[in-house]
């Protein structure tokens, strides 16, 4: 299942590494895929991922799901 939603904070690729390996710590994720120049952001998990949950990974970083 493939969630997407759109990423704020990000400034260079080491950003985009970091909030990567933060979301990659969510159970079930097979792979994130960070847009730098847009912040679109998709994650490939086993079910789908809520706001929240990836919210709670990327707490204490600069990383910030924008709300639509």
């Amino acid at each position: 299942m493939t969630t997407k939603f759109k990423l704020s904070g990000l400034t260079c690729e080491a950003c985009v590494k970091l909030a990567t390996m933060r979301l990659k710590r969510l159970t079930g994720v097979k792979d994130v895929i960070i847009k730098l120049a847009t912040g679109e952001t998709e994650i490939i998990a086993d079910h789908e991922i809520s706001d929240k949950e990836a919210e709670l990974v990327l707490a204490g970083s600069e990383y910030t799901i924008v709300k639509k």
